[in-house]
């Protein structure tokens, strides 16, 4: 799902100049001339306006679409002028006028789109639209939430339905005053307003950028290429080629099934994509089918081949835990430039107002008539988005993401899509071996969740086990160089510690040494602030802990209602000091797992569990805190990870053990809500 309220909005020149296609001062003097002179802009000196277009387009009495044909005839005019020197690829359409979209439930009223990439010959589709726009004759604070609202809807529509897409431009207008638009995978965000009459040139620059632009410079990735098909209501298919970051050999893969498309719902973010794929060579498929993952990764992380090898390697006993890398890379902007949200798709920095534009509406009874609300028929389980940096409505992101791409020889079911209990604690098990490896190698994996971890089938010498994935957020355990960790991972899966962004363990037991009262101030308590905070590794084993008490509310015996039950559980593990009580507070514990009667056994087992987590906590804080200096970080030493995990070993054994004994036959709590059998409030 994807829920802006508000996005930021950043001065007119700063976008355009960013990301729109160069234009050269000459041609756009040249066009707006030649405007001027065929009388297409009236009183080009002193009040400005289109030949078709009023001062006040709200004085028009005629249905609201019509006041869209001057537009189309502005469109036609800079066109006209366009074609006398230039061919261009690059149309323009009325939603209302001969073709539409499909599926068109919710169509932009007008669109740029590319003729040559037409899938159909008499109807568009969203593949097609490179710039949705949207207008309205009055101009008002309910039509303007309105317009945002429906463009950015527009815009994300096609970058989330559409792998070759990596930005994507809008435009509103309301009477005629109107705002550029643009979203990537960092940020969304608005310009600042200029009037179509008064500032006609920027309308002019903007047309001129979309007929003279090249396909990557309007959002196409030219690593990406849409395989034709008869059949045109079919999932569309790919051939992706990857340059190998170390051979920079090409590989050219095709598409042939999607396995996972959930991290494109969220309109900002990595938009994650697993397709089952194939070596195409010659135009033929050959070879055995593998596995390619899709992002859009941080520029800081570490690309996730370089851990997986040098984990591998170091530790070969372990190597099974792990998918097994046959080719990796990333995407090229141009021949030598690798993709960069910030460096490549903006060519200079965008300048924000510290303004925010609100993309929600409100009818007078208090509802919103539109939102940006996004839901996937492939959208996985609760708890699927990863929380990434958070920041407020007035800004942009200060991290860039480049786009990778890394191709896997197994693939098997996660850990939300079995059924089965042995299965589960079998894939969990080969998770908390893997996490032991990265650990031992002086990594940290800091995003453990249902969907990084699978079950793989039997192969050669390897019998079916578990396997840890997702290695783009690990991180070195010494990197002190680095900035202090942030909320990274998924919610319903971070330790408490990483919720608080705080190392709160260390501080209680600061206090209590101190003998302090906890209801005053740390300050007053002791002489030094906290170390700056970052993941441990016992962080992430204790992930895994909220990993196996999150199943056990998921997964319910057929018949057998639960779904308010979860979706209590799930909001309470979105606050961080629920979270805290929950795993440390014995009486919190109790009452919020009472409901779980058909799984009591493993229950009793996940409280020993946390006991044994209180404790290695402690031993280890425990040694930070008599070394009597300021900490630059804090170190869990090696005896304790040690220690930790052969607790973890043993538990999840009696895990699995216990689970022998309960009933067979689960389905998850969404599956009973989509039924209709157990309705979530």
């Amino acid at each position: 799902m994807c829920d802006f309220p508000a996005v930021p909005e950043v001065t007119l020149n700063s976008l355009m100049h960013a990301v729109l296609p160069t234009v050269s001062l000459d041609w756009l003097d040249s066009v707006c001339m030649k405007l001027i002179s065929n009388g297409a802009i009236q009183n080009s000196k002193d009040n400005p306006r289109w030949k078709w277009l009023p001062q006040d387009p709200s004085t028009f009495q005629s249905h609201e679409l019509e006041v869209l044909k001057p537009f189309e005839r502005i469109v036609s005019a800079v066109v006209d002028l366009h074609l006398k020197r230039f061919e261009s690829e690059v149309k323009f359409q009325l939603a209302w006028k001969g073709m539409s979209l499909d599926p068109d439930s919710s169509c932009p009223d007008g669109f740029f789109y590319l003729r040559k990439r037409l899938r159909r010959p008499s109807k568009l589709s969203w593949s097609d639209v490179i710039m949705p726009m949207e207008f309205n004759k009055l101009d008002n604070d309910y039509n303007k939430t309105e317009d945002h609202a429906k463009v950015i809807r527009s815009m994300h529509h096609i970058l989330c339905n559409d792998a070759r897409r990596r930005f994507v431009h809008g435009l509103t207008c309301e009477n005629t005053t109107a705002r550029l638009w643009y979203t990537d995978r960092c940020d969304v965000v608005g310009s600042t307003e200029f009037d179509i009459n008064k500032d006609w040139r920027y309308l002019v620059r903007i047309i001129l950028s979309m007929l003279l632009a090249p396909p990557d410079r309007l959002g196409f990735d030219p690593d990406v290429e849409l395989v034709p098909s008869d059949d045109l209501d079919a999932e569309p298919s790919y051939d992706i080629t990857i340059r190998n970051s170390d051979t920079e050999e090409a590989t050219t893969y095709r598409t042939l099934d999607i396995i996972y498309n959930a991290g494109i719902d969220r309109m900002v973010g990595p938009g994650t994509c697993v397709w089952i794929v194939q070596q195409l060579v010659d135009g033929d498929l050959v070879g055995p089918r593998y596995v390619l993952k899709d992002a859009w990764v941080y520029e800081a992380c570490v690309p996730e081949h370089v851990p997986l090898k040098e984990i591998r390697e170091a530790q070969p006993s372990y190597a099974q835990y792990f998918l097994t890398p046959i080719d990796h890379g990333f995407a090229y902007f141009s021949v030598a430039t690798h993709d960069n949200t910030h460096k490549t798709l903006r060519r200079v920095k965008l300048i924000p107002t510290n303004k925010a534009l609100l993309t929600h509406s409100y009818t007078p009874s208090g509802r919103s008539q539109v939102t940006l609300d996004f839901f996937s028929d492939n959208a996985g389980y609760p708890g699927d988005a990863r929380q990434e940096e958070y920041r407020g409505y007035l800004h942009l992101t200060h991290h860039p993401r480049q786009h990778y791409r890394i191709v896997f020889e197994e693939f098997g079911r996660p850990v939300h899509d079995l059924y089965d209990w042995g299965d589960i604690f079998i894939a969990i098990q080969g998770a908390w071996h893997g996490l032991h490896a990265m650990h031992l190698c002086k990594y940290v994996h800091r995003d453990v969740s249902p969907g990084n971890i699978l079950l793989l089938p039997a192969s050669g010498s390897l019998g079916k086990r578990g396997v840890i994935m997702d290695l783009e957020y690990a991180k070195r355990i010494d990197d002190i160089g680095s900035p202090p960790d942030g909320r990274t991972g998924t919610l319903e899966f971070m330790a408490s510690e990483v919720s608080f962004v705080e190392h709160h363990r260390l501080l209680k037991m600061r206090r209590a040494n101190l003998g302090g009262d906890p209801r005053r101030p740390p300050e007053e308590l002791y002489p030094g602030p906290l170390p700056p905070f970052r993941h441990n590794p016992l962080h992430d084993m204790e992930s895994i802990w909220w990993l196996c008490i999150w199943i056990m509310f998921y997964l319910v015996s057929i018949g057998e209602s639960n779904g308010q039950l979860f979706a209590s559980h799930c909001q309470m593990l979105r606050g961080e000091y629920s979270k805290h009580y929950f795993i440390t507070a014995y009486t919190d514990f109790k009452e919020r797992t009472a409901p779980l009667r058909a799984v009591s056994s493993l229950v009793a087992i996940m409280k020993t569990w946390s006991i044994a987590f209180k404790n290695h906590y402690h031993s280890s804080y425990e040694k930070q805190i008599a070394l009597h200096t300021r900490l630059v970080y804090v170190r869990i030493d090696g005896d304790t990870i040690g220690a930790s995990y052969q607790d973890g070993k043993a538990f999840l054994q009696q895990l699995k053990e216990a689970s022998r004994l309960l009933p067979a036959g689960l389905i998850s709590v969404p599956e009973q809500v989509n039924d209709g059998s157990s309705p979530i409030l």
